[in-house]
């Protein structure tokens, strides 16, 4: 089953639903032009809003898991995103379109922890899961570079023309229905007939390491443009350029994960944060935009790798029976680093008594060399309670 390749290729095309704000974000423009009375939080909630749902959603999946069969999750989580990300612009009225945003980041946060459940599930092996996870968000991150670029293109006319976007995910829900494989819920599964102690302890440093990596980097993923416009470096288009780099670098570190992770195993993560750190450190003193073309592809190379490891990691250190509930802390942690970047930024402007962002890419860096000291700890210790995967 785990050598199929349309299984593979199914799985790999459902991350197509992860990506999905990516189509939003060259629409936002024309949406907040056509509701300029509609209330500022309201308007913010578009944009971000759904990321905090699919904290909840990441959550409640986890323990779904435990009563109904992935693949029916999957298949029913895919058919709402759908519904309600292509039905979002159907209707121009600010309460219509935030209910649907909502209901967008609902289905996301499920599609995204029942995806790496059926993939911790499935590929048991180490060289045949880290395969797995590279290639699942390897194509991840191809589908945003896609995706940012025809959305750009088709909402120049009329923001409305992203959504047809979404219409992708129909083929993918067909592939769904002919290629997953039907695992029983886990509540069903022989290991939950044992006392299942999920290790809170040790998976507590590992989901903390894990959300301090995402929101250092969402630092200079969500905030390049403020970079560069404060630096006179580039406009928004060049903000583009430079955040499509970070994807491209992500997509080729996601597809070399397996090689990387089966050679240097452990300290892979402990690389990608030291890298990252570097990355920062460069780009917190004056340069050119070819320095910082290269910079922002190293971050995001090291942040696909360390998003591959973790993951990989954390369904490695929980009994089988749990790794759902696993999964859905993990992708929690990667919903909350988007929203904890902005807070963290504002400490690091705050305890620093500046206004620009320059300044503190320097000791975000330095926090990043503290941090692989950090993860590195983290999974020493949680390997203690390992189990053993057959």
């Amino acid at each position: 089953m785990s050598n199929n390749f349309y299984l593979k290729m199914t799985i790999a095309l459902m991350s197509f639903a992860l990506m999905g704000d990516f189509v939003v974000i060259p629409a936002i423009g024309g949406i907040y032009s056509d509701l300029p009375n509609a209330n500022p939080v309201l308007l913010d909630f578009i944009l971000t809003g759904p990321m905090m749902v699919a904290v909840l959603s990441s959550i409640m999946s986890g323990f779904l898991a435990s009563y109904i069969r992935k693949k029916s999750l999957l298949i029913g989580s895919y058919i709402l995103f759908i519904l309600v990300t292509y039905g979002g612009a159907l209707l121009v009225n600010i309460y219509y379109i935030v209910a649907m945003r909502a209901l967008a980041g609902f289905a996301t946060g499920m599609i995204a922890v029942t995806s790496l459940g059926l993939i911790s599930e499935v590929f048991v092996k180490d060289a045949e899961r880290s395969s797995m996870l590279g290639l699942f968000n390897g194509v991840m991150a191809g589908a945003g570079i896609i995706l940012s670029f025809a959305s750009g293109f088709l909402a120049t006319n009329d923001w409305k023309n992203s959504f047809y976007l979404y219409l992708a995910g129909i083929p993918i829900v067909l592939m769904m229905i002919a290629y997953l494989p039907k695992t029983p819920p886990e509540g069903k599964g022989e290991s939950i007939n044992k006392l299942v102690q999920f290790p809170f302890r040790h998976f507590g440093m590992v989901a903390v390491s894990f959300l301090l990596f995402n929101a250092l980097y969402d630092i200079v993923a969500y905030y390049i443009a403020i970079y560069l416009e404060e630096a006179q470096l580039g406009d928004a288009s060049m903000a583009g350029v430079l955040s499509s780099l970070g994807t491209t670098g992500s997509l080729c570190a996601c597809l070399l994960f397996s090689l990387i992770y089966l050679r240097f195993k452990d300290i892979t993560p402990v690389f990608a944060c030291l890298v990252m750190g570097v990355a920062y450190i460069v780009m917190s003193f004056p340069s050119n935009i070819w320095v910082i073309g290269i910079m922002c592809f190293l971050s995001g190379a090291s942040y696909g790798l360390g998003i591959s490891y973790f993951y990989m990691h954390a369904s490695m250190i929980v009994e089988p029976a749990v790794i759902s509930i696993a999964m859905g802390l993990m992708a929690s942690c990667v919903y909350l680093g988007v929203y904890f970047s902005s807070h963290l930024l504002n400490m690091y402007k705050t305890v620093l008594n500046v206004q620009i962002i320059a300044p503190t890419f320097l000791y975000i860096g330095i926090t990043l060399i503290f941090l692989a000291i950090l993860v590195f700890i983290s999974i020493t210790k949680s390997k203690v309670s390992q189990p053993v995967h057959i």
